[in-house]
């Protein structure tokens, strides 16, 4: 007891003649570097590059959806940005220290997976013929299209019925990446953040106890 009222006194004392607050100041940015926080980082890191793809590549395939009056991948593409939002907004959860950014982290990769998932199979498993040679013959019909990709076609001598035998393969090709490739970004992510989300729990609450304890020295 003693020991410690004489280093509170002396502690005072430095304080009192300027020296205290330098080394104060010092410790305290020392404590604030040191901090263990490699997951944390990664995921702020991960959690921004993913937010922007999907906000940005989404908004993207949403204006062309509507474009071209695919009303369903024009709804598939809204959800797909609002997740990406999602995604934005739970970063900043976090760098606010709050730890259930990591539980709309996981929620938003999960929603985009199984969002993902219906529209390929609603497609794969409604494939028709008919249906998609006759939006070949109404893109080719476009003003924009058809002056650019179909005539350029037609130079080479290639119509749409050339493309009939080619396209079946390719339209299942197109939605099985998709698929993969979200089952492997998001399914990923979503298991990192799993994973991860008792760490960065840690980490954050690591950080208030240091931040608390800073504060009554």
């Amino acid at each position: 007891m003693v020991n410690l009222v004489l280093k509170r006194d002396s502690r005072g004392a430095d304080l009192l003649n300027g020296r205290g607050s330098e080394t104060l100041g010092q410790n305290l940015k020392d404590m604030t570097d040191s901090l263990p926080e490699p997951t944390l980082r990664r995921v702020l890191a991960l959690s921004l590059m993913d937010g922007w793809c999907m906000t940005l590549f989404s908004g993207f395939c949403t204006s062309l959806s509507l474009w071209l009056g695919e009303w369903s991948g024009a709804g598939v593409g809204a959800v797909v940005m609002s997740c990406g939002i999602t995604t934005l907004c739970s970063r900043k959860r976090l760098m606010r220290g709050d730890a259930r950014g990591m539980v709309w982290l996981l929620r938003a990769q999960l929603v985009v997976l199984a969002i993902v998932f219906l529209y390929v199979m609603e497609n794969l498993l409604g494939y028709d013929s008919a249906a998609v040679n006759q939006r070949l013959l109404g893109l080719q019909s476009d003003s924009f299209l058809g002056g650019t990709l179909f005539s350029l076609l037609e130079q080479y001598g290639i119509s749409v019925s050339d493309l009939e035998p080619i396209f079946k393969p390719l339209y299942f090709a197109v939605y099985l990446l998709v698929m993969g490739g979200t089952l492997l970004f998001q399914g990923g992510l979503a298991l990192f953040y799993k994973t991860r989300r008792g760490q960065v729990t840690a980490e954050l609450a690591d950080r208030v106890r240091a931040d608390c304890n800073s504060c009554s020295k």
